[in-house]
């Protein structure tokens, strides 16, 4: 007969044995952010036969997925989708329509069609945390961001949506927007920004807002995931607007995933702006977050030194909770640091 102090010793492993066991497992991700004519480096990528990595986030740019107006081409997803499939593994799709070189991501139509306003706005990569501080400042470290914020630009994005959803909800692990961060304005001496006239913070996130209730039903099974890491005209904590506390609210009340680029722990400028509503969302809800170029050469605050693959996980698993990490292959980083170590 088991003693009382045997029987409370048992009932404890087991309720930790049931609550580890209820976890779901963190899954690993190659981030691919371009895609070659053919998939060919797709199909080179030799970390996609690695079996830690349960697929691959792939962009994939609006001008390519529409090339003329109301003209969709979807072969690539679908290439692309075989071939993991194949190796039993999944696709994630990042929807790109922001640009961070001197070519726009958005159909030409929208660049030539006066109804759409120019179709983009110009906006700096200069402050990018993948961009080595060591490199000389050049002119054409720039990109562009759709005017998603104007209702003839934001109306064509969300058919595109909506037409992804038609193609491929079930048959994909889950589909990402692009960065919410954005570039643009003139820093002025008192700390306030002048934006150009053809911009309005309030209406981006509000266009940010809709396009995330357009994916949340466009994409009922695979999970829909919103990119959130700044916002324009808002620095948390002291600048406060509500821009993204509720974005974060609108994507609980919607049940999607969020996530974002560059997972750097404990990184002073991320942790007010993203990292703690990351922290806080709900675990029922999916969390996910890419490793990009330059992240592993970045200072870990709390070791003083440059981040590690073991720091990546402990704070990816401990203080933020996510189901997903989106790995780039930053050489020598991936070959010498992630494989090794994850």
């Amino acid at each position: 007969m088991l003693s009382r102090l045997s029987s409370i010793l048992l009932v404890c492993s087991l309720f930790s044995s049931a609550a580890f066991a209820a976890a779901p497992p963190l899954q690993h991700y190659i981030y691919i952010n371009h895609r070659e004519a053919g998939g060919t480096n797709i199909k080179a990528d030799k970390g996609l036969l690695d079996p830690r990595f349960s697929g691959a986030q792939i962009v994939y740019k609006w001008r390519d997925l529409e090339p003329t107006k109301d003209h969709y081409d979807f072969s690539a997803i679908k290439a692309d989708i075989a071939y993991l499939n194949s190796m039993n593994k999944k696709l994630w799709i990042q929807l790109q329509e922001k640009s961070f070189s001197p070519r726009p991501n958005v159909p030409n139509y929208l660049l030539q069609d006066p109804i759409f306003k120019g179709g983009v706005l110009k906006q700096s990569m200069l402050s990018a945390p993948e961009r080595d501080p060591n490199k000389p400042v050049t002119d054409d470290e720039y990109g562009w961001s759709a005017k998603i914020w104007e209702p003839t630009v934001q109306e064509r994005y969300q058919k595109l949506i909506k037409q992804l959803g038609h193609e491929f909800d079930g048959k994909i692990a889950g589909i990402n927007f692009s960065e919410s961060s954005i570039d643009v304005g003139h820093e002025n001496a008192d700390g306030t920004t002048t934006f150009p006239k053809d911009f309005s913070p309030k209406a981006y996130v509000d266009a940010i807002g809709n396009n995330m209730r357009v994916l949340a039903g466009a994409f009922k099974q695979s999970t829909a995931m919103v990119y959130l890491n700044f916002l324009p005209d808002e620095w948390l904590p002291d600048d406060d607007k509500g821009y993204m506390r509720g974005l974060f609210t609108l994507a609980k009340s919607l049940k999607m995933g969020v996530g974002g680029p560059d997972l750097m722990p404990y990184r002073k400028s991320h942790m007010a702006q993203t990292y703690g509503f990351f922290k806080d969302y709900p675990n029922n809800l999916v969390k996910g977050m890419a490793v990009q170029d330059g992240n592993l050469r970045q200072i870990n605050p709390k070791t003083g030194k440059k981040n590690t693959v073991g720091d990546i996980l402990d704070f990816s698993q401990n203080y933020l909770g996510l189901d997903y990490i989106f790995w780039v292959e930053d050489e020598p980083y991936f070959t010498n640091e992630v494989l090794n170590k994850l």
